[in-house]
């Protein structure tokens, strides 16, 4: 590609840094290839999800992730066909990196409850998007306007935790008294509505302190006594 020996560098996948931090060498580098296509397309998930993060999904134009990546046009559409196809790129990268970081989180707990688990998964969520404003906003707040594909990825997302928080409880004798079938989908839209609410009044930061109490509403609703509290 023409421009790689211009190209800025990130240290590592998405990583959230300002633009303008590191150049790959300029000249005979004696960099792959593969390595230089690798890098352009980190920087540009990276820009995607920070541009995405400060204009809104609608008003970012693709010249404003190539500028914060420091990559050319051309470079761009070698890589992604545009922008929709960038975003949700990034959007499978984010959610892939969040996944890994809450299964890790519920290996550390996998002999223990259940209780234990779902307040694991929720620690681990709300302490990534508190850890990464950009990607929180990217992926909780803007890929609601972002077309139907990026609706799809949010919704096939969301349904891979209704296993880890319905199963259980809905397995014990007479759960079928006090569930129901929209359950999981109202323990997980409610916490959704709480975290959007928080990134949107910029309080992303703080969504860590709310773990407690959202554990304890959840378990509420997976309870014949709401007045339990979670173990």
């Amino acid at each position: 590609m023409s421009d790689a020996g211009d190209d800025r560098a990130s240290d590592l996948p998405l990583s959230g840094g300002p633009p303008g931090a590191g150049h790959l060498p300029k000249g005979r580098h004696g960099l792959s290839r593969a390595f230089i296509v690798s890098n352009q397309r980190e920087r540009l998930l990276d820009a995607i999800a920070n541009v995405v993060a400060e204009k809104g999904y609608a008003g970012t134009r693709v010249a404003d992730i190539t500028d914060y990546a420091g990559v050319s046009r051309k470079t761009f559409y070698e890589l992604f066909t545009d922008k929709e196809d960038c975003f949700l790129a990034a959007y499978d990268a984010i959610t892939a990196l969040l996944m890994d970081r809450m299964a890790r989180g519920l290996a550390a707990v996998s002999e223990d409850s259940w209780e234990v688990r779902v307040r694991a998964l929720l620690g681990e969520f709300l302490r990534f998007l508190a850890a990464e404003p950009a990607f929180a906003r990217m992926c909780i707040v803007e890929v609601l306007g972002s077309g139907a594909a990026a609706l799809a990825r949010r919704d096939a997302a969301i349904e891979a935790f209704f296993p880890i928080v319905d199963q259980l409880p809905r397995s014990q004798p007479g759960a079928e008294k006090w569930l129901s079938p929209v359950t999981p989908v109202f323990v997980t839209g409610g916490i959704l509505e709480v975290v959007y609410a928080a990134i949107r009044r910029g309080e992303t930061a703080s969504l860590p302190d709310r773990e407690d109490e959202l554990t304890r509403l959840a378990f509420r609703a997976y309870r014949p006594d709401t007045d339990q509290s979670p173990r």
